[in-house]
This record gives structure tokens, C-alpha cells and sequence, in this order.
């Protein structure tokens, strides 16, 4: 199975101030493509949602994302004056925010679209994992097996409380669900039953991922996994 994806390649230029941007020389990003990736960010009277702990968004061969620290206060304007400020220096790089400094913003190239790892990779579609091998069954049984609370949404199996992230084995087969940025899940098992179910079949004996709506956060997608 796919490991987490690698954001970028190795840093070419360390300064030691963090708010000074650090490129990435290797890669180059096209504005106009970062323009469109910032635009798709989603706000709330121009502040980032404080619940959330990491905003991507992706347009072209741009990747922008956003890693928040202590629920820290962002603005929009402060998202796209780092955006400019790391372009301005770098082909791509990253930067913290200055003055925010529990802020990291990040801008990297991406190779191809077909990833569920990327921010625009379409809901409900299911994606394989090549040269992986699981039961089919036992993927199935583990979603069942996942318990919810008293408004049928997905929850922790180990804590029976809400979460960002949790999972359950049968016997070869482990599912694991989680948001993409860091909020809890928010689905009901019964909605998702059949985009999942869907996802196992088509996908048979290889691992497999679908990408669905339900994150706390309006930036927010969940994840759902099988694999050993």
C-alpha cells in the first residue's frame, strides 16, 4: 500500500529565521495555479475554522497546505500574503506565518491528480492499491463491526466517543477512518454503507481508499482505508 505522501522533496536553502521562506529548488509551482488552489480554501468571515489542524487545497500542479498549532487564530489575508511571500522568494518552498508563528505554510509541486491523498481527489470514488492483498470479507466485516452512538455516527471503537481518527480489525483486514484535517468524523455509518461497500468490491483482494464528506471542518474530507 502507499505510504503518506512526501510533500516535498529535501530543503535546498535553511535559513535559521523560520518566517524567512525555505525553497524547495527542485520544484516549481505556476502562480496562477496557486491562485486557484487559494481560492478554494473555505473561511468564516475571512478566519480559518479554529478547530482545524491542517487545510489543503490543490489546483494544477500547485499544492497549498496549511499545518495550525493551539488552535491558532488565521486569516485569509495572512494565508495569502505567506502564499505570495514564499513565491516572490522561491520556484516553491514554505514559510511559518510571521507573527503567527504556530503556523506553517507549505507550497509544493504535485505530479498527476489520481491520489486520494490530494485535496481534489473526487468523493466517493474508489481507489486500489496495487501488488497489496486483503479478504474482501473481512473488509466488509470490519466496517460492519464499527460502532456508532445514539445518532448512528461512526465512533471511536476503543474510547465510544467521537474522533478525527480510529480504526478496527478483522482478522486481515483493518479500516482505518480519519479527516484530513484533524476534526472529528462526523458520518453516519448507515449513510456511508454503501460507498464503502462499494469501494471493498471494486477494489476485491487490494487495499483500498474512498474519499467522502462528514469532516467537523468545512475544509475537511474524510478518509476511509482498508488494508493489513
Amino acid at each position: 500500500m502507499l505510504g503518506l505522501q512526501v510533500l516535498a522533496s529535501p530543503l535546498d536553502n535553511t535559513p535559521n529565521d523560520p518566517t524567512v521562506p525555505r525553497c524547495f529548488e527542485s520544484q516549481e509551482v505556476k502562480q496562477v495555479e496557486c491562485a486557484d488552489a487559494l481560492s478554494k480554501i473555505i473561511y468564516d468571515k475571512d478566519i480559518l475554522n479554529k478547530l482545524e489542524k491542517r487545510v489543503s487545497a490543490a489546483s494544477g500542479s500547485c499544492l497549498i497546505k496549511i499545518y495550525i498549532q493551539n488552535q491558532a487564530v488565521v486569516t485569509k489575508q495572512q494565508i495569502t500574503d505567506t502564499v505570495s511571500k514564499i513565491l516572490a522568494a522561491c520556484k516553491s518552498g514554505h514559510v511559518h506565518i510571521k507573527d503567527n508563528e504556530g503556523v506553517d505554510v507549505v507550497v509544493s509541486q504535485r505530479l498527476g491528480t489520481q491520489s486520494p491523498y490530494y485535496p481534489d481527489f473526487p468523493l466517493e470514488k474508489p481507489f486500489c492499491f496495487p501488488d497489496s492483498k486483503v479478504s474482501k470479507q473481512d473488509c466488509l466485516e470490519a466496517y460492519n463491526q464499527f460502532p456508532v452512538d445514539g445518532q448512528g455516527q461512526l465512533i471511536n471503537p476503543d474510547t465510544k466517543s467521537l474522533a478525527y481518527q480510529f480504526h478496527l480489525r478483522v482478522n486481515s483486514c483493518r479500516i482505518n477512518i480519519y479527516t484530513t484535517d484533524g476534526t472529528n468524523v462526523l458520518v453516519k455509518k448507515q449513510d456511508a454503507l454503501a460507498i464503502v461497500n462499494n469501494m471493498i468490491n471494486t477494489c476485491d483482494s487490494q487495499e483500498g481508499a474512498v474519499i467522502i464528506k462528514g469532516a467537523e471542518g468545512p475544509n475537511g474530507r474524510v478518509t476511509i482505508m482498508t488494508g493489513k
